[in-house]
């Protein structure tokens, strides 16, 4: 049996500790301030539309008081915090420490990898909708849990990655080994960083992009400027397109907004860098055009976004 450390307990870290440890899984989370005293003194539960689920006593650890080796750790952070963790990262990682980023942000592995010497960092994302509703409490929307990951280059693959796809489809999680994780990733960020752009620029929610009219056809924009990015990356999309992205879009509850859209309209810390200023930076640095998105950063720009 593999030890797992999830770094971060909130909606995604929480969520997929939760099914691990119902496997009975070794799982470690890594956690600070409120999150990590209700870790230790209540545990973690889950709540889903069938019941909830309470696991304690939990193992939680803060940068200090953590001194095991994994063999695998799950990155479950907001790309804006991945930084802070780094030192923690070279002091515990070896050789033969796997890193699976689960982060929104576009190439997060491959950019980790290159600070990160010892341990392997693939590249991977998650779908799962859930949400903390106290510190150590996270209920789960829907019955989606898909973890895909994967290496980058053939040489890189690894005996332990076929293992973790084994024990997560044992925890109860769709577990994809991706043969081609740039073209996998890059379809779940074809679809969220034009959801998160057009939502947070218009102020609007999934209902207003199920229905045609102006604001469906600005996302579509959005989403076709990714897919050209992606075409002069070199990344083969297999024949994804716009209309795959607005099928995701029109799966969505209503209500819904992205987690992006919350923390601008919150005023709070966001992944706007990663979500979409990189999306213009790559146009410009592939020759690709993006009106779209950067008519989004005018408009977020002028409100102090950054």
């Amino acid at each position: 049996m593999l030890k797992y450390l999830i770094i971060g307990a909130g909606g995604v870290g929480g969520t997929l500790g939760a099914y691990l440890l119902r496997a009975g899984l070794s799982v470690s989370f890594l956690a600070h301030g409120k999150t990590l005293e209700a870790l230790k003194k209540k545990g973690l539960t889950l709540v889903k539309d069938s019941g909830e689920e309470t696991f304690s006593p939990v193992a939680a650890f803060d940068e200090a008081s953590y001194n095991e080796t994994p063999d695998v750790i799950f990155l479950a952070l907001k790309s804006y915090s991945i930084e802070s963790v780094l030192p923690f990262l070279e002091r515990i990682a070896t050789e033969n420490t796997v890193i699976i980023p689960l982060c929104n942000v576009f190439g997060t592995g491959e950019k980790l990898q290159k600070k990160l010497k010892k341990p392997l960092v693939t590249d991977g994302c998650i779908y799962v909708m859930g949400n903390v509703e106290e510190a150590g409490r996270i209920r789960q929307l829907g019955k989606l849990m898909r973890v895909v990951y994967g290496v980058r280059k053939p040489e890189e693959a690894r005996l332990v990655l076929e293992e973790v796809k084994a024990e997560l489809t044992r925890a109860g999680v769709e577990a994809v080994l991706s043969d081609n994780i740039r073209r996998d990733c890059m379809k779940k960020f074809a679809y969220l960083s034009p959801h998160g752009a057009v939502g947070t620029y218009f102020y609007i929610t999934a209902a207003h992009l199920q229905r045609e009219g102006e604001y469906r056809n600005f996302y579509r924009g959005l989403v076709r400027e990714v897919l050209t990015i992606a075409e002069k990356m070199g990344i083969a999309m297999d024949g994804y397109s716009e209309a795959d992205s607005l099928k995701v879009v029109d799966g969505l509850a209503p209500e819904m907004t992205t987690s992006f859209q919350k923390d601008v309209a919150d005023m709070r810390k966001s992944e706007v860098d990663g979500l979409i200023y990189e999306v213009q930076r790559l146009g410009a640095a592939y020759g690709v055009p993006t009106p779209y998105y950067d008519e989004v950063i005018e408009a977020l720009r002028s409100r102090g976004v950054e």
